[in-house]
């Protein structure tokens, strides 16, 4: 097929999504409830309208850019300007208790999730009842009084229709009057069909609802206690999933925009973002971050693994602690600094997956997979407070002066993941910790001749004396094999402990996660469901609802943190490359660019883009180097995935674009023009 038939193609399709997004965008249902009338809008209505906007939230001292590579918007944009249409929509005051608006999943992102507005003449307080299938399962909220009402309703059912009560309350909290809205929603997925078996039900279960985050085929989802899917992402993030953050929020990983790295692709751009969709804010991570994220204290920084990439040429080696209001890494510790070289015997030698920091201490507690070590530093002086691990794995090296002392027989842990303080005992003895591991008890990244081959795996719970530095077990709680990912949570109010096993080995009746309740003093099993395709960790599901009901703060600084950028060469350096020598064309049919505001994406397979050019007409070379690594996994060695580079440095001028790939260099035609 030609270009121009491409073209032609290409304009004919174009125009038919406009047609119908303008056919959708004026679509609207009205339902008569209870006294007073519902108008139900999709989502096209809201992305219709929010476009009248995109000005207003455009970043602050931007340069344009422009050129004949396709134009994407940032998530942080458009969920501002949508907010902004919906808010303008309650403004209006056409809205009222007897005439509500209602649009199901109005970011786009969380289809089994509404907003409702409207006004009242007085103050009053609202409670949100979505109605489930038994008592145990409706999900309850309520909101200050005010005379805007911006109601957020989470835990839709999906392919139905959900009953949705709206009360309206007085200063005493009586109910004033009351509306029951239907809201229906599409069916699920087909990847989320049939993919939560309740084994085992517990009504009083202390967690209402489980949040499902990571793995390979399950995008992240709810379910109630009757294993019934309530919440859903339609994007998918990296195989880590989303990790929940204070106020409801979450920090997603985008899982096709990576850093190249020695092994695994790591996920380069996140967003903190709520459940009804909203991205607050784009974080950058120039090297790639993984496999975890919590806060370092409440609404505080962000705390995540990192690589190296340096001359060692080692991954997932990392901590970073990123500042919450700009993604400035503020501080890291390179665990290879502060261990012997004994194990830093190849890439991904450590393979942080947790890293949990304690406040009163200044301590951080990490785990580090692939040496069956657990250690605990001091976030400040970056050293070493103590290790926990079997001793036999650290015999002869200096490490041993950090071991902690065995108290009793102590049980190990291998290729452990999830580790964290938890505070099993109600007045713990002075200068006494408790630590819980998810111990996988496997060793295939770094076997161990004195690996006891047991079948099962544990979550496992450890008294560390850390003034006599010294180590007993506390319990232990046998639970099916789960040889990767997976986690444990235990809830202090209930004293209940929830395995979280993500990849079963053998796999149970086909699924291969499954989360148990515990009693946790008993060990009494409460309930158990099976999760068909497996997970990376699983959390409570607990949104803010009174946050969500507030529109988001306008921000014009919404992309934060670091990316490679375009670097001038030399005129020798320059004069070595000539351009007019080059392929035609593109180096694979899996490149192709992106262009989002001042960021450029070019996806491509694994390591396949060496380097990327701007050439200016006449003028100077610019250089983006993604030749720093190279593949030693052939598991990654197929992935694709979009490099990620900032263009917001690169002077203003016409540039012409050029790929190296495997030492050829190449003319894609694409070009871009840079102005104030």
């Amino acid at each position: 097929m030609s270009d121009f038939s491409k073209k032609v193609i290409s304009k004919i399709n174009k125009k038919k999504r406009e047609f119908l997004e303008n056919s959708l965008a004026s679509k609207k249902k009205v339902l008569h409830v209870g006294g007073g009338t519902v108008v139900i809008r999709p989502k096209e209505w809201v992305e219709h309208g929010a476009k009248e906007y995109l000005g207003l939230f455009s970043r602050q001292n931007t340069s344009k850019i422009k050129g004949n590579i396709k134009e994407v918007l940032m998530l942080s944009r458009t969920s501002q300007c949508k907010d902004w249409f919906l808010e303008l929509e309650l403004r209006s005051e056409k809205w009222t208790f007897n005439k509500m608006l209602a649009v199901v999943n109005p970011y786009g992102e969380s289809p089994l999730s509404a907003v409702v507005l409207f006004t009242t003449m007085m103050e009053y307080g609202v409670r949100v009842t979505v109605k489930g299938d038994i008592p145990e399962t409706d999900i309850v909220s309520e909101y200050p009084r005010t005379k805007m009402h911006r109601i957020p309703v989470l835990g839709l059912y999906a392919g139905r229709t959900t009953d949705v009560v709206i009360e309206i309350l007085d200063d005493n909290g009586d109910v004033c009057d009351s509306r029951r809205i239907p809201l229906e929603t599409p069916p699920l997925p087909e990847d989320l069909e049939n993919v939560i078996v309740a084994k085992k039900i517990n009504k009083e279960s202390a967690f209402q609802n489980i949040l499902i985050s990571g793995g390979v085929d399950i995008k992240p989802c709810a379910f109630d206690r009757e294993g019934k899917i309530r919440f859903y992402l339609s994007r998918k993030p990296k195989g880590y999933g989303i990790f929940p953050l204070s106020k409801g929020r979450f920090l997603f990983m985008e899982q096709d925009i990576s850093a190249p790295t020695f092994t695994n692709p790591h996920s380069v751009q996140m967003y903190d973002m709520d459940y009804l969709g909203r991205v607050g804010k784009t974080y950058f991570v120039k090297n790639g971050a993984h496999h975890t994220v919590e806060e370092k204290t409440k609404d505080g920084n962000i705390l995540t693994a990192g690589n190296s990439l340096e001359a060692d040429e080692h991954s997932e080696d990392l901590v970073l602690e990123l500042n919450r209001e700009t993604a400035e890494i503020v501080h890291k510790i390179k665990v290879g600094e502060l261990f012997d070289d004994k194990y830093q015997d190849m890439k991904d030698w450590a393979h942080i997956n947790s890293a949990s920091y304690d406040e009163e201490q200044d301590s951080m507690l990490v785990s580090m997979r692939n040496i069956h070590s657990v250690a605990k530093f001091d976030w400040s002086e970056d050293e070493i407070k103590w290790i926990m691990a079997d001793p036999r794995f650290w015999e002869g090296t200096k490490m041993t002066e950090k071991l902690l002392k065995p108290i009793g027989e102590v049980p190990w842990f291998y290729q452990q993941h999830a580790v964290f303080d938890v505070p099993i005992v109600e007045n713990p003895p002075k200068n006494h910790r408790y630590i819980m591991v998810f111990d996988n008890h496997w060793h295939k990244r770094r076997k161990v001749k004195f690996f006891d081959k047991d079948k099962n795996s544990y979550v496992s719970f450890y008294d560390v004396d850390e003034k006599e530095l010294t180590v007993k077990l506390y319990k232990r709680i046998k639970i099916p094999k789960s040889k990767i990912r997976s986690n444990a949570i235990f809830d202090e109010k209930s004293r209940h402990l929830y395995s979280m096993a993500g990849y079963l080995v053998p796999e149970i009746d086909g699924n291969l996660g499954v989360i148990q309740e515990f009693e946790f003093d008993s060990e009494k099993k409460l309930a158990e469901y099976y999760v068909k395709p497996g997970f990376f960790r699983a959390h409570e599901f607990q949104p803010d609802m009174v946050s969500m009901s507030k529109p988001l703060v306008k921000n014009t600084d919404y992309l934060l943190g670091d990316l490679k950028r375009p670097e001038k060469l030399s005129e020798e350096q320059a004069g070595n490359i000539d351009f007019n020598k080059c392929k035609s064309g593109k180096p694979s049919g899996d490149v192709f660019m992106r262009l989002a505001e001042d960021v450029l994406y070019v996806h491509e397979s694994d390591h396949l883009i060496q380097k990327v050019y701007f050439v200016e007409k006449g003028g100077d070379v610019y250089e983006v180097d993604y030749d720093d690594t190279h593949q030693t996994m052939k598991t990654f060695e197929k992935a694709q995935y979009s490099v990620i580079m900032w263009l917001d440095k690169l002077p203003e001028g016409q540039y012409d674009i050029y790929l190296k790939s495997h030492g050829e260099l190449y003319n894609n035609r694409r070009k871009i023009t840079k102005l104030d």
